[in-house]
């Protein structure tokens, strides 16, 4: 391993341990597209020894809270509720047994773009969840029993590389009645028992991986994850009363459509010279895919999920069977692609404090929506270049939650079965 890639590293672990976007599954993806040529051991073990930078952080940047815990571990809290030490202690038992017990499968199955991708869209999912759930109702600043339980068994889903540990601890957490900012410092304070047990793994199960890779790029990699670590909890922490943490699903989603779409595009480019030799199943996942990239953001102007579903509709068109089996799944393509769009941009514009000359024009765009949103939904769903963009338009513009779905519903089930029809009649009239 170079210095270089040792240093860029220690970077992104840094900046993605504390922002809910995952560190393991970002580390994954750049060992990957970095062709860092190391066993597959010997870089999780890296990885974990850049969460030792990050614990070095927790500990500086929480020192107070650390010597206050320390100092009188079991004193309550200030309204009563438990000794904040035995609410950590009780949180992360459940990522302790997670980890021991899948450590090896973890190794061998999960560290794939593909996987990371998984991760990224089921965060992202979690997080827009728990955002809706705290906005309304009532929130509690002191962590309890309940609420350390349920941050504690977030955090042992995030053993797994594209699940976010502090996503999932801070949701879990909220979804248990937790403000966004108490969830929060609670996270960041529980990753230190579970950044340290990671550690002392990496130390004792992988210390000859770790001694193959090198002293310097160690040191290198640890250093740059400690201070880029520092950075990013004091800007998480300024931003998070303001805008929550639903904002970052939004970057999770697309990330994922980007990771997926790099995967498969190789595939759904191929399909139409390859597509006999495969099973019916895999044909459709492939359709469901590629509908639904084109309908997400940046990835819907270059993947051709209508051009799929005409080759497959060709392919198909002796087979009614399965033939009418592609179109409630390309619909299902579809209809996802649009309300990743739809949900992230309506969470948007209840959350943000837009500025006085956006509002107006927000104002504006309500009202068209509001007027003619049916129409604009409808037909503008059937122009992949623009159809995320409508939906995006449709949730800033908070147009109703059921005149948006009957509309988009209605017009993905059109524009699939239109596309069907018109692909048979072609492949007719040629073949």
């Amino acid at each position: 391993m170079s210095l270089y890639d040792a240093y860029l590293l220690g970077i992104i672990q840094g900046i993605t341990e504390f922002l809910p976007i995952s560190s393991s599954g970002h580390l994954v993806l750049m060992e990957h597209y970095l062709g860092v040529a190391i066993d597959p051991s010997m870089l999780l073990s890296f990885d974990i020894a850049l969460h030792g930078g990050s614990l070095i952080a927790i500990l500086l940047y929480f020192g107070k809270a650390w010597i206050e815990i320390i100092s009188a571990p079991f004193r309550k809290q200030h309204d009563g509720s438990p000794p904040l030490l035995l609410l950590l202690i009780v949180a992360t038992i459940p990522i302790g047994i997670a980890g021991y017990y899948s450590a090896d499968w973890l190794e061998a199955n999960t560290r794939t773009p593909m996987f990371v991708a998984f991760g990224f869209v089921f965060t992202g999912l979690f997080l827009i969840v728990s955002s809706w759930f705290e906005s309304r109702f009532a929130a509690r600043e002191s962590v309890g029993w309940k609420q350390s339980l349920g941050a504690g068994i977030g955090q042992a889903l995030a053993v797994f590389p594209g699940f976010s540990r502090s996503g999932l601890t801070i949701a879990s957490g909220r979804l248990m009645g937790l403000t966004a900012h108490s969830a929060t410092a609670f996270a960041f304070l529980l990753g230190a028992p579970a950044l340290g047990g990671a550690l002392v793994y990496a130390f004792t199960s992988g210390s000859t991986d770790l001694a193959t890779i090198g002293k310097l790029p160690l040191l290198v990699g640890f250093t740059a994850s400690t201070v880029s670590s520092i950075a990013v909890i004091h800007f998480f922490l300024s931003t998070i009363r303001k805008y929550g943490i639903w904002m970052w699903s939004v970057y999770l989603f697309l990330a994922a459509a980007l990771i997926i779409s790099d995967e498969m595009m190789p595939f759904i480019t191929a399909l139409p010279d390859v597509i006999d030799t495969f099973d019916a199943r895999v044909i459709v996942g492939a359709l469901f895919l590629a509908m639904l990239l084109e309908s997400v953001p940046l990835t819907s102007f270059f993947v051709p999920g209508i051009s799929t579903l005409m080759v497959v509709t060709l392919f198909l068109k002796d087979d009614p069977k399965n033939l009418i089996a592609c179109i409630p799944i390309a619909t299902a393509g579809l209809i996802v692609g649009h309300l990743l769009s739809y949900i992230p941009a309506r969470q948007a514009r209840i959350q943000v404090r837009w500025k006085e000359k956006a509002d107006e024009r927000l104002t504006r765009a309500q009202r068209f929506f509001k007027k003619w949103g049916i129409y604009a939904v409808f037909f503008g769903g059937w122009y992949a270049p623009i159809r995320p963009w409508v939906s995006i338009a449709a949730g800033i513009s908070k147009m109703r939650p059921l005149p948006y779905l009957l509309s988009m519903v209605f017009g993905s089930v059109v524009l699939v079965v239109g596309v069907v029809l018109g692909a048979m009649v072609l492949g007719e009239a040629i073949l």
